[in-house]
């Protein structure tokens, strides 16, 4: 991915300075932040409310682990007041810009957190043994499917929103206070729903959930790693997770995430006779949700209600 970053990087990097896409502060005076992913941008929007104009870079709909900036977006990300990443390897190609354009403000998402290393112990055709995990040492990037980490990450949003316009501050710190509220509750419903829960939870699909199953003590087993990029499984993967299914120590639905093809986890379904669940992780959103305006909490409301309905019925 890093060779196609080349060319829209360079022309950016030509277009910063005096170029023809504007970079001149809106007139309205409002902050103009930049994010990468929808989390962040819910976050940012929570907090800024209407003092500030958010992009949000990664179209409602796509793929985000394929994402490559163009040299618009590059500009956009030079120009604003403030830009809101996650980290990890999927924005390697940040790193790259921020070394070009070290003006740029910029706040990393995983910062905030303990971040943890990939886990491959849950993943059909791994070996299983007590010590596998990323041979390269690399974080799992999904930290926000954890409420807590949610949390912090408002909090570190919210403590540079403060720097970034004093005047506002108890307009920022009102409205992250009720966010955070919102997301502890959350917190305090998932637990109690999940607190004691000894299943397997079946992905027919990638599982960017680690951080969600770590919090609440959950198992699993999944096809692919969370930024997998497999999309057909082996012969080897069906067998594994259509075994463990026919187990009575498995939670009767077969688990996808948002914008999946759905196709392993409705074959495994089929075959067992169960249904498929979506789990959203709340990464990316479609372009309908994102009209309604969804937002993390209303999303892993969802999650919530979905994993109630599986899990007592």
């Amino acid at each position: 991915m890093l060779k196609r970053l080349i060319i829209p990087v360079m022309a950016a990097i030509m277009l910063l300075g005096g170029c023809s896409l504007s970079s001149e502060k809106p007139s309205d005076g409002k902050l103009r932040i930049v994010t990468t992913i929808f989390p962040a941008y819910d976050f940012a929007r929570r907090i800024f409310g209407d003092t500030a104009d958010i992009t949000l870079l990664l179209k409602p709909g796509t793929e985000s682990h394929s994402y490559d900036p163009s040299a618009r977006d590059i500009v956009k990300i030079d120009s604003c007041d403030l830009f809101i990443y996650n980290g990890g390897e999927s924005d390697a190609w940040v790193e790259n810009i921020l070394k070009s354009a070290d003006r740029v403000n910029a706040l990393r998402m995983m910062d905030a957190v303990e971040a943890i290393a990939e886990d491959h112990e849950g993943i059909a055709g791994a070996d299983h043994d007590e010590h596998n995990h990323d041979e390269n040492g690399e974080y799992d990037e999904h930290i926000w499917t954890s409420p807590k980490n949610a949390v912090l990450i408002v909090e570190n949003i919210l403590n540079t929103a403060v720097m970034l316009a004093p005047d506002n501050k108890s307009l920022y710190e009102n409205a992250a206070g009720e966010y955070i509220d919102e997301i502890n509750t959350l917190n305090e419903k998932f637990t109690e729903l999940l607190s004691g829960e000894e299943r397997y939870f079946i992905f027919g699909d990638r599982f960017p959930l680690l951080y969600f199953f770590r919090e609440y003590g959950l198992k699993y087993r999944a096809a692919f790693p969370g930024c997998g990029s497999e999309t057909e499984p082996s012969a080897q993967i069906v067998a594994f997770l259509t075994e463990k299914l026919s187990e009575s120590d498995t939670v009767p639905t077969v688990f996808c995430i948002e914008l999946s093809n759905r196709k392993l986890a409705e074959t495994l379904a089929d075959e067992n006779g169960m249904s498929v669940s979506e789990f959203h992780t709340c990464h990316n959103i479609t372009a309908d949700d994102f009209a309604a305006g969804e937002s993390y909490v209303s999303l892993m409301e969802r999650n919530y209600k979905m994993l109630q309905s599986v899990l007592t019925n």
